[in-house]
C-alpha cells in the first residue's frame, strides 16, 4: 500500500481517466481524493461524459476515498484551486494528478521520497514531474532546482499551497516588480512576466498555472524538476504541433541521487523559458475566453 495521499482531478475525459486509474491501481494508495468539475450545460453530451469519467474511479482495494463532485461547471482554474485546497483541508502533503496525464510508477515513489526530504525546507515549494529538453546529457543528479512549476503531475505541501488564490490585485505592482527581479535577469523574460501579470490583473483572468508560479516566487520558493520525464501529458495529442512536441514519454528515475546543495539551475531555466514556458498572450486570452465566456474546458 502507498501511504502518500493522491488527488485525482478530472472533468469529462473518460478513456484518459480510465488509463490513469489503471496506473493508480498498481500502487494502491491508502488515501485517494477525487475532484471532478461539473458538466458544461452548453455541451449536450457533457453530462453523460462527466458521469462516465467519475464512474471509472472505483477503488477495489482497502482505501479511504473522498469525493468532491461539482454540479456547476467551474472551469479548469477554479476546479483545480478548489480541489487542491480541499485536499489540504485534510492532509499536510500530497500528490496531484490530472485526467490527461500518464505517470511512470517511479513518479509516486520519487514524490514520496522528496516530500519527506524537503518537508521542513520552506524554500522548496513544488515537486515537479517533467523534463522536456530534447536531448538528455549525462547528469549525475536525479533532479535539479528551478524557478518554474510544471504542473502536469506534481507533489506539494499544505505549507506551500497555503495562501494561494486566483486573485491578482493591482496595488501589488511594486511588490511584483521586486519579486520578478529576484528571479529574472533576461530583459525579454521580464517583459513577458510583466505582460502576463498586467493582463491577468487588468482583466481579472483566472489562469492558475501562471498565478501558482507567481505565488511560489512571492514566497521566495524554488521547485524541483526531475532529470528524466516522469509524467506524459496525453492531452497534448489534440494541440498544435508546437505543443505536441512537449508530449514526452516517461521513464524510470529510481534510485534517486540527490544534489549536494540547493541551488537554482539558471541554465536549465533559460532553456525552459525559451522553448517551453513562454506562450503568447493571445493563448491566455483564448483559454480564459473559452472557460469563462463560452464555458468550454481548455485542454492544457
Amino acid at each position: 500500500m502507498f501511504k502518500t495521499p493522491v488527488l485525482l482531478i478530472l472533468y469529462n475525459r473518460v478513456e484518459e481517466t480510465h488509463n490513469l486509474f489503471q496506473i493508480i491501481k498498481k500502487i494502491k494508495p491508502e488515501k485517494l481524493y477525487v475532484a471532478a468539475d461539473g458538466a458544461n450545460r452548453t455541451i449536450p453530451i457533457d453530462y453523460q461524459t462527466c458521469l462516465k469519467a467519475r464512474s471509472v474511479v472505483m477503488p477495489e482495494w482497502q482505501c479511504e476515498t473522498k469525493y468532491l463532485f461539482h454540479d456547476e461547471h467551474l472551469g479548469k482554474s477554479k476546479n483545480v484551486h478548489k480541489a487542491i485546497s480541499w485536499m489540504f483541508e485534510h492532509e499536510e502533503e500530497g500528490i496531484i494528478l490530472f485526467d490527461d496525464t500518464l505517470p511512470n510508477i517511479d513518479f509516486f515513489h520519487y514524490c514520496e521520497e522528496l516530500l519527506e526530504k524537503y518537508r521542513n525546507v520552506p524554500q522548496i515549494m513544488h515537486i515537479g514531474a517533467n523534463y522536456l529538453k530534447r536531448k538528455k546529457k549525462y547528469l549525475k543528479d536525479s533532479y535539479h532546482y528551478t524557478a518554474y512549476s510544471f504542473i502536469w503531475g506534481f507533489a506539494t505541501w499544505r505549507r506551500a499551497w497555503q495562501g494561494f488564490n486566483l486573485e491578482i490585485k493591482k496595488n501589488s505592482d511594486k511588490f511584483f516588480n521586486r519579486m520578478v527581479n529576484k528571479y529574472v535577469n533576461n530583459p525579454l523574460e521580464k517583459i513577458f512576466c510583466h505582460n502576463i501579470y498586467n493582463k491577468l490583473s487588468k482583466y481579472n483572468l483566472d489562469y492558475w498555472e501562471y498565478q501558482y508560479n507567481f505565488h511560489i516566487w512571492a514566497h521566495n520558493g524554488l521547485c524541483i524538476s526531475p532529470n528524466v520525464n516522469l509524467v506524459t501529458n496525453v492531452g497534448f495529442k489534440k494541440r498544435r504541433r508546437r505543443v505536441r512536441k512537449l508530449m514526452k514519454e516517461s521513464a524510470p528515475i529510481l534510485p534517486l541521487q540527490h544534489p549536494e546543495k540547493i541551488e537554482r539551475n539558471k541554465k536549465a531555466d533559460n532553456y525552459i523559458f525559451r522553448k517551453v514556458y513562454k506562450r503568447g498572450l493571445s493563448r491566455v486570452f483564448f483559454d480564459w475566453f473559452n472557460e469563462t465566456v463560452l464555458r468550454q474546458e481548455k485542454q492544457l
